[in-house]
């Protein structure tokens, strides 16, 4: 599910969208988002990265530019 509230970057790439779950989060450009991933509200997601399958993105979390975020990851901090 991507909410309504959701920011993509251009050349935002999902290849399967009705498998992540996407709240009030904003994507960077260029940036790749693998199947089950979750992002929360207010999170913000840096151009050029990819974020691997099974990753959880906590509210608030920002990650810069250019960040591989690995298979099951959990992110609750900035990167």
């Amino acid at each position: 599910m991507i909410s309504d509230n959701v920011v993509l970057g251009e050349g935002v790439t999902i290849p399967q969208p009705q498998l992540v779950n996407l709240y009030g989060c904003t994507v960077g450009d260029n940036t790749k988002i693998g199947a089950f991933v979750e992002i929360q509200s207010d999170a913000v997601i840096g151009r050029n990265c990819k974020i691997s399958s099974h990753s959880f993105i906590c509210s608030g979390v920002t990650i810069g530019d250019g960040v591989f975020v690995g298979h099951g990851v959990m992110f609750i901090n900035d990167l």
